[in-house]
């Protein structure tokens, strides 16, 4: 499921380097839950949360071998990262999946923020995200427990660092008949997350990227951003901003 940003708190973000010691220290305790809550009756097509877990230590394995030719100069290359990213949502999908089955919310919470870790390595080491959909979800559950706006424009950053790098093939956006593509939904989280930071300066390079790439939904978008204006009482300048894109998107609609 794709999900669109809400309001919630949360304490500070550590936007710092995502490394493999980061993920496997992320990582210890879901992943032991999991296994010690293993079903004895399992039918599903995916694997068992013990074959998961043994999955994970091989990717980490991977990662720091990774990390470790980059140091020494010797690149695996973009390539190999892109294919540890894609290995590793498919791994999360199912953690993520079982944690759900076993109501391991708290598990599962922090699977999330995993994803998103993994997602940020994959970018440092020059690959590219070749699936969206895990990492979306993630981002947006993250939204949903920020309010602070030093905190959203950490955020706001790791989405687009995210953003930047999303494979060219998921960026052309070519299945503009589904609504829920994870393309879109980003960025209009990432939209709605720059107009929580306050800062007039990040909603314009969120809004202009918006308006140049989804503008069939930039009326709507800006439409509900100024009802949020009044509902929410945002401040005078964060208004201006919202206003002023929302009233170029009704006059070019108008005009159409």
């Amino acid at each position: 499921m794709r999900t669109r940003i809400q309001s919630g708190t949360i304490s500070s973000m550590d936007a710092q380097k995502p490394t493999s010691a980061t993920l496997q220290e992320q990582l210890a305790a879901p992943l032991a839950a999991l296994s010690e809550s293993e079903p004895v009756d399992d039918d599903s097509p995916d694997s068992t949360p013990s074959q998961i877990a043994e999955a994970f230590a091989r990717l980490l394995h991977a990662m720091r071998q990774t990390e470790v030719s980059y140091v020494n100069e010797n690149q695996a290359g973009p390539d190999g990262a892109s294919e540890l990213g894609e290995y590793a949502m498919e791994l999360f999908r199912q953690a993520l999946g079982r944690a759900e089955q076993l109501d391991l919310e708290e598990e599962h919470a922090t699977l999330q923020t995993a994803v998103i870790v993994m997602a940020r390595w994959v970018a440092c080491q020059g690959g590219q995200l070749l699936s969206l959909e895990t990492v979306v979800d993630a981002l947006a559950r993250l939204a949903n427990q920020k309010q602070d706006p030093g905190d959203l424009l950490a955020l706001y950053q790791i989405m687009g660092e995210i953003m930047d790098a999303t494979a060219v093939v998921i960026r052309k956006d070519l299945e503009t008949t589904n609504p829920g593509r994870p393309w879109r939904i980003l960025n209009l989280n990432r939209a709605i997350v720059a107009t929580r930071t306050h800062q007039p300066d990040i909603m314009e390079e969120a809004f202009a990227l918006l308006s140049e790439q989804f503008p069939q939904d930039a009326p709507d978008f800006f439409a509900q951003g100024m009802e949020q204006m009044d509902l929410l009482d945002y401040p005078p300048h964060v208004r201006e901003v919202m206003d002023r894109y929302f009233r170029k998107w009704s006059i070019d609609r108008s005009l159409h």
